[in-house]
């Protein structure tokens, strides 16, 4: 007599245990499938609406991360809205040497030269937004406030430039033809500002966004001293952990001067903070 219950038992578990291995390689194909989706789109995708990063406390300077740890915390997408900055955001200052400013001069801090100036590089290449990011790191900044200024400035263009004057001795080349522009960079840095500092302002994105965001962390720290003697007097006089203060005397070299309606720093802020809550260059025509 031929017993066949055993086999049929045999084959039934053998005929589960082939669908329960079928079952899991299905899950875990879903698993790696969402997984491969969920960083395809994560290399590609844009900024968070509210940013990366936080402002860091007032006086922190001494903590803020060097040039490679800033780096590493930069978020990495090949998100690039402006390809046309790319041979700007690969360039890096070959030779950088600001001119330290005249302590004599109160005009800032004594702390300003060898905490804010010498701190400022440029060493940084990547994609328009990881720049910001970078600097944002760097200097302890909410990405978002560079981003905002870097759109209200040029729209994020580092070909940007502005500012003519119609004195040749301050044009930052001998031979330019007159008007010539001082500011340059997708921040606006103006020229005869930062001795030294020229053609980088103009050739390096890293380098326009570092002395922006260098400039933002020392004016945050109350080390711009000559902006006590500017602005509306009524709002009071300049102080260490007004970002915004910050943000608008950047544009209009006053502190919170005029109002919104007139181009004035108080109508810079207003503008920056309007655009925050809606960033433009989350939009599709950006």
């Amino acid at each position: 007599m031929i017993e066949t219950g055993p086999v049929r038992s045999r084959r039934g578990l053998v005929l589960a245990a082939s669908v329960v291995v079928g079952l899991l390689v299905i899950a875990l194909g879903t698993v790696a499938l969402r997984d491969w989706v969920h960083d395809r789109r994560a290399a590609t995708a844009p900024p968070p609406a509210q940013g990366y990063f936080d402002l860091a406390p007032l006086g922190s300077i001494d903590d803020l991360p060097t040039d490679e740890r800033a780096a590493a915390a930069v978020h990495r997408s090949s998100w690039e809205p402006r390809p046309e900055n790319g041979h700007y955001n690969q360039t890096v200052p070959e030779e950088l040497a600001l001119a330290p400013r005249r302590v004599a001069d109160r005009a800032y801090d004594p702390r300003w030269n060898g905490h804010v100036q010498d701190r400022i590089s440029g060493d940084f290449t990547g994609t328009t937004d990881q720049i910001f990011q970078w600097a944002a790191v760097k200097w302890g900044l909410p990405d978002n406030v560079l981003r905002v200024v870097g759109f209200m400035e040029s729209e994020w263009w580092q070909a940007n430039f502005g500012d003519y004057v119609h004195d040749a001795a301050e044009c930052p080349e001998a031979g330019m033809s007159m008007p010539c522009p001082v500011t340059y960079g997708i921040v606006g840095v103006r020229t005869t500002s930062w001795p030294g500092l020229f053609p980088w302002n103009r050739d390096s994105t890293a380098t326009a966004v570092d002395v922006f965001a260098g400039w933002l962390r020392g004016c945050y720290e109350g080390w711009v001293w000559w902006l006590r003697d500017h602005g509306n007097q009524s709002r009071g006089t300049y102080e260490a952990g007004d970002l915004w203060g910050c943000v608008g005397a950047w544009f209009s070299g006053d502190w919170h001067d005029g109002h919104v309606g007139v181009r004035s720093g108080e109508e810079y802020i207003a503008r920056a903070r309007t655009l925050i809550e809606r960033p433009p260059w989350l939009l599709r025509n950006f």
